[in-house]
Parts: C-alpha cells; sequence; structure tokens
C-alpha cells in the first residue's frame, strides 16, 4: 500500500465537525490502497470531546502525538477564564469589556498569527521529520484549521521533497473569525503572506465546497479540488412521533440564523401549529434559547452535545431538519458540515442560504431540500406547511444523491493523490 502522511489538529476524541471530515478520509482510505499515518497532538484545545469517534479508527493504523505549546491556559489567566472555558472565536473590541480583555484580546489577534496554535509547529516539524524517516511515506496531507499546521507542513515538504496536499476546510484571510479580529494592518499583512506562501508551495489544495473553492484559486496558480465532506450511511428508519419535529443538529450561536424559522413559525395558525416541536442537539445561544421559550402552541426540547451515534439516533424521529445561515462575508461559499449528515438521513431539509449559494445548489440537485433567504419568510412558512400537512412528497433524487456521498468523494480523493504520485 502506498503510505500517506495526514496532519491534523483535530483528531479523536476531540469531537466536531473538523474530526468528522478527517476521520472519514482515514476510515475510508485504506480500502482504496493507501495506509494514513496520522500525525496530531496529545490535547488539543477542542469544542467538544466525543469518546465514540475512537471506535472509528482502523485498527492497525499509526497514530503519533506530540506536545504542543498554546497561549489559552496564559489567556484565560489574564482575563479570568475558567480552566475549561471555550474562547470564542471572534474576538471583537467593540463590546462592553474590561481594559484587561481589550489587551488580552489584542495581544492574541497581533502576536498570535494566523491563529493561537502556530506554537505547535516546531513539534510538528520535529516529529514529521521522524515519521517521514522512519515510515517512508509517498504523500503529505494537512487539513486546517488551525491553519498555523499548514506552515509546519510547507516546511515538512521542503526538507523531505514528498508532494504536498493541502486541505483547507475554511478560508484563511477571509475567514469569517477574522472578520471582528482587532489585528493591525501590519498583522493583517502578515497573515496573508502566510496564506500566500502555503496556497503557492503546495502542490495540490483541496477544499469542501465550490465557494471556497473559488476563493482560494484566485490566490494561487496551483489546482484547486473540491472534496465535499461527504455522507456516512447511517440508519435512517423513520421512527413515529407524535409531533411534526424540526430538529437542528450541533451547536448553534448567535452568528448563526435562527429567526426565520421562528418568524415563520409564528404565522403558522395556532391549531397546525400545536403539532410542531422545535428540538436542539447540541449548545444553543442564549438569546436565541429565550425566543424560543417564548413561543406560543409548540413543545420544544433542547438536548446537550451528544456522541455522534447517538446524535443520530436521536435524530431519527425528526420530520424535518434545519440548517441555519451563517451570518459571514464568505456565507455563500460556505458549506457546514452537517448537510452530509442531514442528506444521509433522507429528511426535507429546510436550509437559509442565499439562493445561488453551494448549500442552495447541492439541495437542488439531489431534491433534498429546499433553501431560503432571510427576507422570505412567507415561502419559508408555506414549505413547513406543506409538509406538516403531507400534501408534499419527497423529491430525493438517489442517483444525485450518491455524488454526495463519502464514498464518492474519497474517490475523487485518491484520483488527486495517484495523479501527484
Amino acid at each position: 500500500m502506498k503510505k500517506i502522511l495526514i496532519v491534523t489538529y483535530y483528531w479523536p476524541p476531540a469531537g466536531g465537525p473538523g474530526v468528522q471530515r478527517i476521520l472519514k478520509i482515514v476510515e475510508h482510505l485504506p480500502e482504496q490502497g493507501w495506509e494514513p499515518i496520522v500525525l496530531t497532538v496529545e490535547n488539543p484545545s477542542a469544542p467538544a470531546i466525543d469518546e465514540s469517534l475512537l471506535a472509528r479508527i482502523p485498527e492497525n493504523i499509526k497514530i503519533y502525538k506530540t506536545k504542543t505549546s498554546e497561549p489559552f491556559e496564559a489567556y484565560k489567566k489574564l482575563t479570568g477564564k475558567k480552566a475549561g472555558e471555550a474562547l470564542p472565536k471572534n474576538i471583537s473590541l467593540s463590546e462592553n469589556i474590561s481594559a484587561k480583555e481589550k489587551l488580552s484580546r489584542w495581544i492574541r489577534a497581533n502576536l498570535f498569527i494566523p491563529d493561537a496554535r502556530k506554537g505547535w509547529k516546531r513539534f510538528l516539524v520535529r516529529e514529521g521529520m521522524k515519521i517521514i524517516e522512519n515510515e517512508k511515506p509517498d504523500l503529505i496531507f494537512s487539513t486546517s484549521p488551525p491553519h498555523s499546521l499548514q506552515l509546519g507542513a510547507m516546511r515538512l515538504a521542503k526538507k523531505s521533497g514528498l508532494p504536498w496536499v493541502a486541505d483547507l476546510r475554511d478560508p484563511w484571510s477571509e475567514a469569517y473569525w477574522e472578520a471582528d479580529m482587532p489585528k493591525s494592518k501590519r498583522s493583517e499583512a502578515k497573515n496573508r503572506v502566510f496564506e500566500s506562501k502555503v496556497l503557492n508551495t503546495a502542490d495540490h489544495i483541496t477544499t469542501v465546497g465550490k465557494g471556497i473553492a473559488g476563493l482560494l484559486q484566485k490566490k494561487t496558480t496551483k489546482p484547486v479540488s473540491v472534496i465535499y465532506n461527504g455522507y456516512r450511511e447511517v440508519d435512517n428508519t423513520k421512527i413515529d412521533s407524535e409531533y411534526f419535529e424540526i430538529l437542528h443538529l450541533g451547536n448553534l450561536s448567535s452568528i448563526q440564523s435562527l429567526n426565520e424559522l421562528l418568524e415563520a413559525i409564528k404565522g403558522i395558525r395556532p391549531e397546525l401549529r400545536k403539532k410542531i416541536k422545535l428540538r436542539f442537539i447540541g449548545s444553543l445561544a442564549e438569546e436565541y434559547r429565550k425566543n424560543v421559550d417564548e413561543m406560543d402552541y409548540i413543545e420544544k426540547e433542547y438536548l446537550p452535545f451528544l456522541p455522534y451515534e447517538k446524535m443520530m439516533k436521536e435524530a431519527q424521529s425528526a420530520s424535518m431538519l434545519y440548517l441555519p445561515r451563517l451570518n459571514s462575508s464568505y456565507s455563500k461559499s460556505l458549506i457546514s458540515a452537517k448537510i452530509f449528515d442531514y442528506l444521509a438521513l433522507s429528511r426535507p431539509i429546510l436550509a437559509i442560504a442565499d439562493k445561488d449559494s453551494d448549500i442552495a445548489e447541492i439541495l437542488r440537485d439531489c431534491g433534498a431540500g429546499k433553501s431560503f433567504e432571510s427576507k422570505d419568510i412567507p415561502s419559508i412558512q408555506y414549505y413547513i406547511e406543506q409538509h406538516l400537512s403531507g400534501t408534499l412528497e419527497s423529491l430525493i433524487d438517489p442517483k444525485k444523491l450518491k455524488t454526495y456521498s463519502l464514498e464518492s468523494n474519497i474517490s475523487t480523493l485518491v484520483e488527486k493523490l495517484e495523479e501527484l504520485l
């Protein structure tokens, strides 16, 4: 088998969408003739922990873990945050915060470029060169964010002479968490230089959707390919519920949209609305929790973050799946990883997205649901009412749906890897 060195910051038992993408790739590469060798960190600062993911790691996969040096604990002490408290990605100074907090945020934005996990680079390069010497991989594949790891992977590629694929799950300088960063012009320029070096040094670049691929291709002459996260086959048997359940999976933050759904439901007449149950699995922004609690005539249920398999089991009673819009400068290009979990469940998807976005195109292409722009509340309401009354049947095209499967996209990835060799 050919060998591929995979560099990733997030790895089980860390949870979250970043882990799902690389875990899926590692799971399925061996069956296509590639042996993954994983290089990661011992204790990543992850958004969640999901011990159940450990069972999905293929047997006999070699995993190397290194130490890292990160400023998070010092940052928490400076700002008075608790040890286990998550740090915000977007760190605007416009909030009503203390001078100490403003100073610490400025330091984080301007001294840790491209991100606060840059301290892993020296450990990554040192261990990576040992792995290359001992394991003799044919190729390097690095996936981010955090984008700082790409600088380490670039160093490995230069020192070893191996072909290198840089996988970017999010844009770099246009990332939504960069929008409110209190960066100086000098820091912004430095960040863009790092981005340009990576994009123009890698032999091939992969990403999660056409929109982000377009953003990246404008900055490099190197080939950029779309490898969708893809959906895994799951048990999508419908479990009966006395309610019409509208479900959101995963964390729903204040920079995502929920008000469109709530406004549409408010317009539904009470006798129909009583059939609706809103369910959230994962964290829900406090202001949205309050808005949901104030809704009349509907049932509500809030569940905490669950391990992946349990979450998908809970989703079997869903009647409709809600996909919020991310309020960012590149929302047209963003493809939430959860859309592929939604596709696997074969339930109608209600998405808030621009009409020419990647999400809208996917839903139109395979008939798995419909997307609406934020202002189109009456159409959202009508769409819910149609499904609620049973007058709108599923329009899913199984053949088109298959193009978004994990198997199809892993095959595309393998084709690109083979071309590089």
